[in-house]
């Protein structure tokens, strides 16, 4: 190459792309910052979405909880009722002194007595 023909080419080159950077580098600059912040709106209403949903499978959750404890209370009360009909009327009514055993300490003192 002609070192005349690359300082013509320079020559042209040479402002023109300073001119390209200079205007490239402000537009490079807002393109960044509207990208940034939309990605960050786009972050915020996805971590918004997913609150929503996980407070309503939360709610979700509780509830059948609390369905699921209520029919195992009624279960219960079902089955106490029950136990209280199948005893005859004039059966001794079973405290808990009566149907625990008795405690070593006691056993050992009534065969040394």
């Amino acid at each position: 190459m002609d070192p005349s023909l690359a300082k013509a080419i320079s020559e042209v080159l040479g402002p023109f792309l300073g001119v390209l950077a200079c205007g490239a580098i402000p537009v490079t600059l807002v393109f960044l910052s509207k990208h940034f912040k939309l990605r960050t709106k786009e972050l915020e209403l996805e971590a918004e979405l997913h609150g929503r949903d996980s407070q309503a499978r939360l709610h979700a959750m509780e509830t059948r909880l609390s369905a699921l404890e209520g029919a195992l209370s009624s279960l219960v009360q079902a089955i106490s009722r029950r136990q209280d009909l199948m005893q005859p009327p004039d059966a001794p009514q079973l405290t808990e002194e009566t149907s625990r055993p008795p405690a070593l300490t006691q056993v050992k003192k009534s065969r040394v007595d």
